[in-house]
């Protein structure tokens, strides 16, 4: 068990510096040179510019997972823009809900899309300062769930037991918040406003917590942006 754990390690870790080698990055010049000085092809860099300020600065997370996961976002987003491009090269006339080009190219743009979105939602609520709960959304958790500690065992178990995104978001249907996981970026819920979504996909965690996905959300909670949570909430509830 413990060799097939390692060789995860080895090959996500292969998987993210083929990532930066297809962005024009070799690892030592991302590690080393300023972010805004390295030229890329076609934009390639424009998360680990976004995002450079998570890079080295959250504790629990090395350097290095957190800029390949940045790489791997950088990869979604390029490979959306190429299915896109391929938009008006397919005959809409062989349209087959049992196999076509077309049925590949709809379902490949709403799972790229929604993996890059994804990913933003889950680093633009990551800080490297300690953030508490305010009083807005630990009255939410209050009255949904009983407690913050009894939100936190239900969301992790979620986390846990899904593949791709633990979810807390708002339910415009129900108005209130709700919980949620995803074993594919595709299967994103109708009526569901994100408020804080965690990457349960190995890229994000095992090159730090190999084999202890427990430990990662724990590391992870201690780094959410309850600012930014807040404020989504605000926006989804109108209240």
């Amino acid at each position: 068990m413990d060799g097939y754990l390692f060789n995860r390690r080895d090959f996500l870790l292969g998987l993210a510096g083929s990532t930066l080698a297809f962005a024009g990055l070799s690892e030592s010049i991302a590690e080393a040179a300023p972010l805004d000085k390295v030229a890329t092809r076609q934009g390639a860099i424009s998360d680990l510019q976004r995002y450079r300020g998570l890079i080295g600065s959250l504790k629990g997370f090395s350097a290095t997972i957190i800029r390949e996961h940045l790489a791997i976002l950088e990869r979604y987003r390029h490979k959306l823009a190429e299915v896109r491009s391929q938009d008006r090269m397919i005959d809409l006339a062989l349209a087959d809900p049992i196999a076509s080009k077309w049925r590949d190219h709809v379902l490949s743009c709403l799972e790229l899309q929604n993996a890059v979105r994804l990913h933003e939602l889950y680093f633009d609520a990551l800080t490297p300062k300690d953030v508490h709960i305010g009083q807005r959304v630990s009255n939410v958790l209050k009255e949904t769930f009983g407690s913050f500690d009894q939100w936190w065992v239900r969301f992790r178990a979620t986390a846990i037991a899904v593949r791709a995104w633990g979810v807390f978001a708002w339910d415009n249907y129900s108005r209130h918040v709700v919980i949620c996981g995803l074993d594919r970026d595709s299967e994103w819920p109708v009526g569901l406003e994100p408020l804080l979504v965690v990457d349960m996909a190995e890229h994000a965690y095992v090159l730090d917590f190999i084999g202890r996905p427990l430990d990662y959300l724990d590391a992870w909670l201690a780094r959410v942006n309850w600012t930014v949570v807040e404020a989504r909430l605000l926006k989804a509830s109108g209240y």
